[in-house]
């Protein structure tokens, strides 16, 4: 750990019963996952110096770091995305179109899309 002194969050255990099964503050977790996110933090030594075991602080970083359930992007309005509508792909007449390719002879019949066909064709040249 480089930071030998950890900055304690007030206010983490809101409800201590005797059954030992402890209730914590939502915004305290909040504030650990912030801290543990910082550069040179050690997750282990903050569960330690908070009296809580690191395999539940991890915990709560899957829950409320960045893109988890918990956290304040999740629950942000969707963003939403560009959208452009181009040209419909350039579709040539019913026709028959035929080549030959290494000895063997290729037809296509019906609707061809040229964009399509162009594609083929260029990876059959580079394999040629």
């Amino acid at each position: 750990m480089t930071e030998k002194n950890v900055e304690l969050v007030e206010g983490l255990v809101v409800r201590a019963p005797p059954s030992g099964r402890r209730t914590y503050s939502k915004t305290a977790k909040r504030a650990l996952v912030q801290m543990c996110l910082r550069p040179g933090v050690s997750v282990a030594g903050t569960a330690l110096a908070h009296g809580i075991n690191a395999n539940l602080l991890r915990r709560w970083m899957t829950e409320y770091g960045p893109g988890g359930k918990g956290s304040a992007e999740a629950h942000a309005a969707p963003s939403l995305l560009p959208v452009s509508v181009g040209s419909p792909p350039m579709r040539s007449v019913d026709s028959v179109i035929e080549f030959s390719f290494m000895g063997t002879a290729i037809r296509v019949r019906g609707v061809v899309d040229v964009r399509a066909l162009r594609a083929v064709l260029d990876c059959l040249a580079q394999r040629a």
